[in-house]
């Protein structure tokens, strides 16, 4: 909004300032990924893959064909108005790829905002997301390696990166958890000279990543990966880090992609309408497997089936990321950035609405071990058993402030002196 205000950037935001935010971005986006990569618990995607795994393949398989599909019809209008056309495998690649996404950590946040984080959809959600953006963040990694170089080039490129992950995931991974169980046996699990080893391991990954050929936010989402999951080092780490990446840095990431989103390039009515084409494709081929496939493997409700379709089509601030590296790769015009950010955007505004609608709304969570204590009712698996083996007691000579025990009866008991009473 601020960058169509000629004052604005030319006194507050130069367009010579644009590079300088650029940079600054970039080490939040490296932070950032790092700190997804540290996110994911690959222990929970093991425990729920049985499930997980039918779910997760077929809401990447259909809208990977679908932005395949799509990316046909998209290259030419991509390469309008004097815009470079960029290489057409590398094109096909990144469209797919960003049709498929669902955002790991704002998914996340909306599980945990409506207490659903622990319930069995959180579960299938978390571990289908995780599933879906790994597989959508390498298909990236490749389309960045042929929007650099030629198909040979490309091709060289996914060796190679194949090669990196195998020793990122063997010796680099196994090397810092030796040590880190190390320092755990001697309660100095945050000693800095680990911790620096850690940070110059996830420049040196990103680094190599990027002089590779693919973007440094996969040497960081790698990195990230292969980090130890448990203890001081991820619960202190992953806060501090995303505290400086959220607030501070990658503000500027989106700062200086806002200033390059040009709103006006959408004033034409063909436009408009391929806007809400790109939104329909993502939506439908999101949702429709995610639909099928939940009420396939889970076999609940079709509400349930519905909220996992509605919370798999959550993109979010990934997708914002994947489809900036576009822009700044010159896969992407600013006119076909602009309406993928478009959808990227409504796709997430109407996550929680419609999961409030479909879902929510008749939602009953699975009552706990203990019940409300303000009725005086304990909800214990047994109880009804142990009514029938056990007898009853009334319970007095309790404080006021205590939840109270009842017996039979059910009935709430006063604070007085009495003994207890058997029936």
């Amino acid at each position: 909004v601020l960058g169509n205000i000629n004052w604005w950037t030319n006194h507050i935001f130069p367009t010579s300032s644009w590079n300088y935010f650029t940079l600054v971005g970039n080490v939040g986006l490296i932070l950032f990924m790092f700190n997804l990569g540290l996110e994911l618990e690959q222990e929970k995607i093991r425990k729920q893959w049985k499930r997980s795994l039918p779910i997760a393949i077929s809401t990447i398989i259909i809208p990977y064909a679908s932005g395949i599909g799509l990316s046909y019809y998209l290259y030419d209008i991509n390469n309008r108005d004097g815009f470079k056309a960029p290489d057409r495998v590398a094109f096909i690649l990144f469209i797919a790829s960003s049709v498929s996404f669902t955002a790991f950590p704002v998914l996340a946040s909306i599980l945990t905002s409506t207490k659903l984080l622990s319930a069995k959809i959180g579960s299938v959600t978390i571990s289908c997301a995780a599933i879906d953006d790994i597989m959508a963040w390498c298909s990236l990694a490749i389309a960045g390696a042929f929007a650099k170089g030629s198909g040979i080039v490309g091709l060289w490129v996914v060796l190679i990166s194949i090669g990196y992950i195998i020793f990122m995931f063997t010796i680099v991974k196994y090397t810092i958890k030796f040590i880190h169980s190390f320092l755990v046996k001697r309660d100095d699990e945050m000693n800095p000279f680990f911790l620096i080893g850690v940070f110059l391991m996830l420049i040196a990954s990103a680094f190599f990543c990027e002089i590779l050929g693919i973007h440094s936010f996969f040497g960081a989402f790698i990195a990230g990966i292969i980090c130890p999951k448990s203890g001081r080092f991820n619960t202190e780490l992953f806060p501090k880090l995303e505290l400086v990446t959220g607030q501070l840095l990658l503000p500027l990431f989106f700062a200086s992609s806002g200033m390059r989103t040009n709103l006006g390039s959408l004033n034409d009515s063909f436009y408009g309408g391929i806007t809400v084409l790109i939104f329909a494709v993502a939506t439908l081929a999101k949702f429709l497997p995610a639909f099928i496939m939940t009420k396939i493997m889970i076999r609940d409700t079709w509400k349930f089936s519905a909220a996992v379709g509605i919370l798999m089509n959550t993109r979010g601030l990934v997708e914002l990321i994947a489809l900036n590296i576009g822009l700044q790769l010159n896969i992407l015009s600013p006119r076909l950035f602009t309406m993928l950010i478009i959808m990227a955007l409504v796709t997430t505004f109407m996550t929680c609405p419609l999961l409030w609608l479909v879902y929510l709304r008749t939602y009953k969570p699975d009552p706990p071990l203990l019940g409300n204590t303000s009725t005086s009712k304990v909800n214990f698996p047994a109880r009804s058993y142990l009514r029938t083996r056990l007898p009853s007691t009334r319970i007095h000579n309790i404080s006021s402030n205590a939840p109270a025990i009842t017996g039979r009866y059910n009935q709430p008991l006063r604070p007085t002196f009495s003994t207890i009473s058997k029936y």
